[in-house]
């Protein structure tokens, strides 16, 4: 309504105000804030798009050219291959991260540097998460080269950091036995390796806080498997040898996490966090480290750090006594705790104290496991070793097998207390023994078993452990049957954390089990079967073989452990062995370990009945997935296998449910029906269809525990 149309009983002010607000300018709209982006890369598009789903980028270097905003993802095509290096910039917030990740059908997109030092390189981001990449990164063996490197250098700190589901291979980095410059080349600063966390700078401390690491695979890559490093490591603490490689003061890493992740075929160390604290290493899974570096490499270990925990790891397959050993505890570090970790065929041995010239404070080891580890059980380097507790641990020795329990040569005051350990030998043949001359070091309440007693020790057991499954590489063959001298033979130790290897209360006083087991005595178990007693070329003794007669056969464990494996092939018509069992009624874990050279081709493990039925059944399927039955129907499990590896797979059966779990490289894949119709458990059975191609694959360690008897 115009002025000149209002009523004419309009009062004066409201008709002056009216006016007024007719000749001020109208407000602009309140504009809505922009919200985060997604951009899609696809590499194999012909022409270069907008960044939009259908019209997606097709080079790293248009997404290398954006500022990310926090929020913001960035997706690459699934089936894809991009050239040189993803390197993102911009960071995201707590409430906001930055995504990095697939989208699409199939297999993962993958970078490969293609000549680039890395495949994936944050350089100064924070709150970035990288997930569900396939990564490599090519090269000689001279310059450095890496999947993923995080960096920072005089920029605070840079919290967030998350680098999750990658498959980061072909990694191919400086390693001293071609450049011939030392051991330091391909660690320290500028290392190489899968991943590799870097802080460096002069002016601002830098560090990354809560950066995770998880669930990824990496394998072939040389030197380093996952590696932090930081130059901001200057401490009191700080052994002499390092004062070259740190030039700024103690600003560590912390809240590292590490966990889930499968690594392979690694050059150098498997997992190496330096200069930090609060870092947990957990659930990881090493097989076969310092495979070619030609320099000391140890599996999992931490150095110049404070209140790391290793925990739930399972570590083999170290080479040559270079190091070689499954974990440990290095110089200038304090508070670091080893525990329910797993080691078996290790050459260089089970683990490694190295304090140089300032004393490793305050470490504790306890209730692990270490099975056929060669060498040395622990060695000590020069140095001096302050409030050690090494306790509750197991270890086993073979027939053949060589080891000195623990190793020493220094002056320097050993501070350890050695309690509450089963060292066990089953064999005639090997030299088993200690170098120990460190008056401070106090053996007590522990068990030896067909190994010397050391000098000076007190309140020592000799007698039968009586051990459920040794041999095996199943940490539940090392629980105690009814009668074994290691029960109740030891004594408690203050602050003990509570639970032993397989999670059984420890009481806080008086006499406790000796070992990592210190529950009750076990149900004996019907089967418990290494192989490693039958000749090779052999057909296993006590199970029954259907289908040509090579395609099942004892031989060397192909990834070179100890002893034999059963060795299957594929041929024209099915390979089938079965071995019959009996178990009393109840809860039944049946383990075995399985290893496929190829992913295109199938191996079953299967629970039978007295009849033959299949009750339930497991596979390592022709997809390239893990597979089991649910209720007698095959379905996939989210997990592909790796060709290669050893897979320790677990079947828990629940008569009374009418269920049973299904754990894989100790991982639960879930919780399925057993098929109706069948009856109690009472044979195993490793099946090879026919195939028109040639398969090869590895069976091992079957066992068979009643829970309850």
């Amino acid at each position: 309504m115009s002025p000149r149309t209002r009523p004419a009983r309009l009062r004066p002010l409201a008709l002056i105000l009216g006016v007024l607000a007719l000749a001020l300018p109208a407000a602009p709209a309140t504009a809505a804030a922009p919200g985060p982006s997604t951009y899609y890369l696809d590499c194999s598009a012909t022409t270069d798009g907008t960044g939009s789903q259908s019209a997606p980028f097709n080079s790293l270097a248009d997404v290398n050219a954006l500022t990310l905003q926090p929020g913001d993802a960035v997706l690459l095509n699934r089936g894809t291959t991009c050239p040189g290096t993803l390197a993102p910039q911009g960071s995201g917030t707590a409430a906001a991260p930055i995504t990095i990740d697939a989208y699409g059908t199939g297999a993962l997109p993958a970078i490969n540097a293609n000549g680039a030092t890395q495949a994936v390189l944050l350089s100064g981001e924070s709150y970035v998460q990288v997930r569900d990449l396939s990564l490599s990164a090519p090269g000689d063996n001279t310059t450095a080269r890496r999947g993923v490197y995080v960096y920072a250098a005089d920029t605070g700190t840079l919290p967030g950091i998350v680098l999750q589901g990658l498959d980061i291979h072909d990694v191919r980095g400086a390693l001293p036995s071609a450049t011939k410059t030392g051991a330091g080349t391909g660690k320290y600063a500028g290392a190489s390796g899968g991943i590799v966390v870097e802080a460096q700078g002069s002016t601002t401390p830098t560090a990354f806080a809560g950066l995770q690491i998880l669930d990824n695979r990496i394998h072939s890559v040389d030197r380093q498997g996952i590696y932090t490093w930081s130059n901001w490591c200057r401490s009191s603490r700080l052994a002499a040898f390092w004062n070259s490689l740190c030039s700024a003061p103690w600003n560590p890493m912390t809240g590292l996490v590490v966990r889930g992740n499968l690594l392979w075929d690694i050059g150098g160390d498997g997992i190496a966090p330096m200069t930090g604290q609060q870092t947990l290493v957990d659930h990881n899974t090493l097989q076969g480290f310092n495979v070619r570096s030609g320099s000391p490499n140890a599996g999992m270990w931490t150095a110049n750090t404070v209140n790391a925990v290793f925990q739930y790891n399972d570590t083999s397959g170290g080479r040559t006594t270079a190091d070689g050993m499954a974990y440990d505890v290095d110089h200038s570090t304090d508070g670091v705790v080893f525990q329910y970790n797993l080691s078996h065929d290790n050459q260089g041995g089970f683990f490694l104290l190295c304090p140089y010239n300032t004393p490793t404070s305050d470490f504790t080891i306890r209730y692990n496991i270490s099975v056929n580890d060669a060498t040395r059980g622990f060695q000590v380097c020069d140095g001096a070793l302050t409030n050690g507790q090494i306790y509750g641990n197991t270890l086993y020795l073979a027939d053949g097998l060589s080891q000195q329990i623990v190793t020493e040569n220094t002056s320097a005051t050993l501070d350890v207390r050695f309690t509450d350990n089963a060292v066990i030998r089953h064999g005639s043949t090997g030299t088993v023994g200690w170098t120990l001359n460190a008056p401070a070091w106090v053996n007590d309440h522990n068990l030896f078993y067909d190994v010397p007693v050391p000098a000076g020790a007190t309140n020592s057991t000799t007698a039968a452990p009586l051990l459920n499954g040794r041999e095996l590489v199943d940490a539940y063959g090392y629980q105690y049957g009814a009668g074994s001298a290691a029960l109740g033979a030891g004594v408690s130790v203050a602050g003990n954390g509570g639970q032993d290897y397989f999670g059984t209360p420890v009481p806080s006083s008086g006499p406790v089990s000796v070992g990592a087991y210190t529950g009750a005595p076990v149900c004996a178990a019907p089967l418990a079967d290494s192989f490693n007693t039958d000749p090779a070329g052999s057909s296993p003794a006590g199970w029954t073989v259907s289908g040509p007669a090579s395609g099942a056969l004892a031989g060397a464990d192909p990834s070179g452990g100890y002893g034999a494996a059963l060795l299957l092939t594929s041929g024209t018509s099915t390979t089938s062995v079965v071995r019959s069992f009996t178990a009393p009624g109840g809860d039944v874990r049946i383990d075995t370990r399985l290893r496929a050279a190829q992913t295109g081709a199938a191996l079953g493990f299967h629970v039978l009945d007295a009849a033959g039925n299949p009750l339930a059944q497991f596979s390592l399927a022709a997809d390239g997935n893990a597979a089991y039955t649910d209720a007698g129907s095959w379905t996939d499990a989210a997990f592909a296998y790796p060709a290669g590896v050893w897979l320790p797979v677990s079947l828990v059966l629940h008569p009374a449910t009418g269920t049973y779990d299904i754990t894989v490289a100790g991982r639960p894949l879930g919780t399925a029906r057993l098929t109706p119709g069948a009856g109690p458990a009472a044979q195993l059975r490793y099946n090879v269809p026919a195939a028109s191609g040639a398969a090869a694959f590895a069976a091992d360690d079957a066992f068979v525990q009643p829970l309850s008897c």
